[in-house]
């Protein structure tokens, strides 16, 4: 249902797959309050596989502290990189939070696996 010409958010598109032990949530759209039940529901799935994980942040078009959070969540789970470039919003609450840290980046997938691999 859409009110007056403004179109209801649309569930974020997800997508998973496992590549060399390694769980890969791809992540496409909006990743924000509005979606937080998917992200939820997406992020607990992965997260009970007990694999290291990789998030592809490359097909966002928008994330807020809502992903922020969820990701901080995740990691306490798992051993996590971000692959692709962040959002800007999630960049910016990332830099605020002081967070980078906790919350490592790798230019793309292949990557970031390859990361993960290296360092268990």
């Amino acid at each position: 249902m859409a009110l007056a010409g403004f179109p209801l958010p649309q569930e974020p598109v997800l997508d998973a797959y496992t590549e060399h032990g390694v769980q890969v949530l791809i992540l496409y759209g909006d990743a924000d309050h509005a979606h937080r039940a998917a992200l939820e529901a997406a992020f607990t799935a992965v997260g009970a596989t007990g694999r290291r994980l990789v998030v592809d942040v490359t097909q966002l078009t928008y994330a807020d502290e809502t992903l922020h959070g969820l990701l901080l969540t995740a990691r306490t789970r798992a051993r996590l990189v971000l692959a692709g470039t962040l959002p800007p919003v999630l960049r910016q609450r990332i830099a605020v939070a002081g967070t980078q840290r906790f919350l490592p980046t790798a230019p793309d997938t292949a990557t970031a696996i390859a990361l993960l691999r290296s360092t268990s």
